[in-house]
């Protein structure tokens, strides 16, 4: 296990996750359609060459670790999010963790997440066992 690359790794993710709910819908705003994707190409692109290219965060060769989507959620969920909107613009839609916000009302939705991410994995998994 090679901690300089899971540094490198989880720093990525926290580039994603930061870029995704600050640098993206501010970029969206003040340049329009042509800023998000801007936007989507720097941030998303940047964190794919990273960990995939750049091999951050280490994977084996018959499986796959979310490396994005992961940082992606936890910054929602403690950071919370802001919408885009027509006549206000910027606006904080939802409140994370670390800004207050109760996870109970969150906690099916969560629970829902786990459970059709794992009914997917394990269709993946049947569909891609008789590839082999």
């Amino acid at each position: 296990m090679n901690w300089n690359r899971i540094f490198l790794g989880a720093c990525t993710g926290a580039f994603a996750g930061y870029g995704v709910f600050t640098i993206w819908p501010s970029s969206l705003a003040r340049w329009s359609w042509l800023g998000g994707w801007l936007a989507a190409g720097i941030i998303i692109t940047t964190g794919w060459w990273v960990n995939h290219y750049l091999n951050a965060m280490p994977n084996k060769n018959d499986g796959a670790w979310v490396d994005m989507a992961l940082p992606i959620w936890l910054s929602s969920f403690l950071g919370g999010n802001v919408q885009l909107t027509v006549d206000k613009g910027l606006v904080r839609v939802a409140y994370g963790v670390f800004h207050g916000a109760n996870i109970a009302g969150a906690f099916p939705t969560i629970i829902l997440e786990l459970v059709g991410a794992t009914i997917g994995g394990f269709l993946l998994y049947k569909y891609r066992r008789s590839d082999v």
